[in-house]
């Protein structure tokens, strides 16, 4: 009984001891914010009466500003400055950079501390005046944070505007301090075509002669054949990316496969930090094709065997794909609609048949079967509802389904 009441004494003693140094602890607001460090290496672009400029302050500068460090809670602040020389009133729309941002009392409240209203209202006060107002009246500048989820390289910075019977959207790519990949990697990979290699097609039909062309699949280093090339993406990067940006895409590092003699160009996957997502795989190459001017990529999507389930890597090493990967493509074109960029769609033979009674060997060790067809999506930066999209008359995908019913009903008849 002694023992015990000691026991409680020490915790009421310990838990008093914590309320006092919580009520003591106050948060030191770090000096006035001063931009012109931010404006200086600001990028920016213009159009409209608009200009936007934005910004990504270093690690240690987030600390200077903000007086607690953001990047441990994953959050990555971006300075937005817009100027509005029109007589509209225009809003800010903070989703379609982000739609998972962060409003400013939910980045503060996650460095609160118990029983210390004093500091907690402080560090409230101090990162809302920070956080950016998203209405911007006319003739007038708006400059603040947006909170943003952390990009590893250049972010994609898409702002969208909205006024009264008027919106605009603007790109741009805004280096992250510190990062392995080089600020300006995306117009690098564009430029290491020579002019001299290119392919300019304005033909529907001599486009998809071209792209039936290409090779089937990817491959190992050593030059085993791998997964099949199973879409085709055709527009600027200033219209793909924020098309895939919009649908929560980021630039995630994989285990390389080739093509074109060079591992991926770029390689993608779904931000999951607060919802799993869907674990597609998408590597793209550029070709030498031009579609009216606008560069043509030849890509693989698929999903690692198991889902949202599979066993978690950071590279996809080691893991099996899901066999089926036309649903890999048929579900990252259906993604892709949602983001209101893809403007044409339609099918071309690829790989070509693979039956589910006779699956093709990957290196991995995995195997796949398809329809054979590879998906074409043409992209543009203008919002384009559902009903607008327009179709190549190319292959027609319901044909090879119902071929690819039959052949799964005769399998099933030959194992009976």
């Amino acid at each position: 009984m002694v023992r015990a009441r000691r026991r409680v004494h020490l915790s009421i003693v310990v838990f008093l001891m914590m309320l006092m140094g919580g009520c003591a602890s106050t948060f030191e607001r770090p000096a006035a914010f001063n931009d012109i460090a931010l404006r200086e290496r600001a990028e920016t672009v213009a159009g409209d009466g608009i200009r936007v400029s934005a910004a990504i302050p270093g690690w240690e500068e987030s600390r200077n500003i903000f007086g607690i460090d953001l990047d441990k809670e994953g959050i990555q602040p971006l300075w937005l400055e817009i100027e509005n020389n029109t007589d509209r009133q225009i809003r800010f729309l903070p989703t379609g950079l982000d739609s998972e941002y962060f409003s400013p009392l939910e980045a503060s409240f996650g460095f609160h501390k118990s029983f210390s209203d004093d500091f907690n209202a402080r560090i409230d006060e101090h990162i809302e005046k920070l956080g950016f107002r998203y209405l911007i009246n006319p003739h007038s500048t708006s400059s603040g944070f947006v909170f943003t989820n952390k990009d590893e390289v250049s972010k994609v910075v898409t702002v969208d505007l909205l006024g009264r019977k008027w919106s605009k959207a603007f790109t741009l790519f805004v280096p992250v301090p510190d990062r392995p990949i080089a600020d300006d990697y995306y117009e690098g990979v564009v430029k290491m075509i020579t002019s001299s290699d290119l392919v300019d097609v304005d033909d529907e039909s001599r486009l998809r002669e071209l792209l039936e062309q290409l090779p089937c699949c990817t491959s190992s280093n050593e030059g085993v054949q791998g997964e099949p090339l199973n879409i085709v993406v055709i527009g600027q990067l200033q219209d793909l990316l924020p098309a895939f940006g919009r649908r929560n895409f980021r630039y995630t590092s994989v285990v390389p496969q080739y093509l074109f003699q060079r591992p991926q160009d770029f390689s993608s996957r779904k931000r999951d930090r607060w919802v799993t997502a869907q674990p597609h795989v998408l590597r793209g190459w550029l070709t030498t094709i031009r579609f009216r001017g606008m560069p043509v990529w030849i890509g693989q999507v698929s999903t690692p065997l198991g889902g949202r389930f599979a066993r978690e890597t950071d590279d996809a090493a080691g893991v099996l794909i899901d066999p089926d990967v036309d649903e890999a493509r048929n579900d990252l074109i259906q993604d892709l609609i949602y983001s209101q960029y893809l403007t044409k769609l339609g099918f071309v033979k690829g790989v070509g048949r693979v039956m589910v009674s006779n699956q093709r060997q990957t290196p991995s060790g995995g195997g796949y079967h398809t329809d054979g067809l590879r998906a074409v999506l043409i992209f543009e930066q203008r919002p384009v509802s559902l009903s607008q999209i327009g179709f190549f008359e190319w292959e027609r995908l319901v044909d090879h389904y119902r071929q690819q019913l039959d052949s799964i009903e005769s399998h099933e008849t030959i194992r009976r």
